[in-house]
């Protein structure tokens, strides 16, 4: 199998892609024969020797390689970091295969099941493509935002953000994929509490409608979110090439907390 037919397997998932995918040969010969596949949420350059280093010369990631959704097609692809990158994904022999827009959607494994699946949420009870609706049991939004943070803490998040009334009783929760989490929309299909990530939350938007609302609001770490699909990815794909070495590469919050000395 070549990466390119990787590619290809991965994007019959569903019956439908966009027109415009992202979901495709990135980097790297698209022709090489797949020795070992590591997965990954983001291509970070010590991801990349990381891959290497386990033996995996096809990596498969969720976001993009070089800081731009469409890659190589933005105002990124002549930048110095983008070049000296591809110098050393060419230096490895990785060839770099993408799986986002599928991964967001497909049924039972995708990123928002198993971002409720790692929340303990059950299988939502509406599905509206990237939106999900799930019920818990009765309890405040302090409560639930509380346990939201008890998981995040597994993957580097030990606090989230919080907007609206802690106080407000909540049933209904409404979470999404990525930026596809805005809690909006998530509030007009019915969610009591939208979870969304912070590359989609601004203050002085959702925040401030938030907390003049009284609607809970939780932010969350977009890497965290989308890790457990990750997770998700690497085991369907060992399940389906049984004959490859399959390995998923864990990350964790995306970015770093600082506090103050002393």
């Amino acid at each position: 199998m070549t990466a390119f037919e990787l590619n290809q397997q991965l994007k019959h998932l569903i019956p439908v892609l966009p027109e415009r995918t992202v979901d495709r040969v990135i980097y790297g010969d698209p022709r090489v024969q797949v020795k070992g596949i590591a997965v990954s949420w983001m291509p970070y350059r010590e991801t990349i020797v990381e891959a290497a280093r386990r033996g995996a010369n096809v990596l498969v990631v969720h976001e993009p390689t070089f800081y731009d959704h469409w890659d190589l097609q933005g105002d990124f692809q002549s930048d110095e970091q983008t070049e000296a990158k591809k110098q050393l994904i060419d230096s490895l022999g990785v060839t770099i295969v993408r799986c986002h827009d599928v991964w967001d959607v497909v049924p039972d494994m995708g990123i928002p099941f198993a971002w409720g699946a790692f929340l303990e949420l059950g299988r939502p009870v509406t599905v509206d493509r990237y939106y999900h609706m799930c019920e818990v049991p009765e309890q405040t939004a302090l409560a639930f935002a509380r346990h939201v943070a008890s998981k995040t803490a597994e993957l580097g998040q030990p606090s989230v953000g919080f907007y609206g009334d802690p106080d407000r009783v909540v049933r209904k929760i409404g979470i999404g994929t990525g930026c596809g989490s805005d809690p909006f929309a998530l509030y007009a299909l019915g969610a009591d509490l939208a979870i969304a990530v912070d590359d989609i939350v601004r203050a002085w938007v959702a925040g401030e409608w938030c907390r003049d609302s009284g609607r809970p609001l939780v932010v969350v770490n977009h890497g965290v979110s989308e890790e457990p699909g990750m997770a998700a990815l690497a085991g369907y794909l060992a399940a389906t090439f049984p004959g490859l070495p399959v390995t998923h590469i864990r990350q964790r919050c995306s970015f770093v907390s600082v506090g103050a000395a002393g």
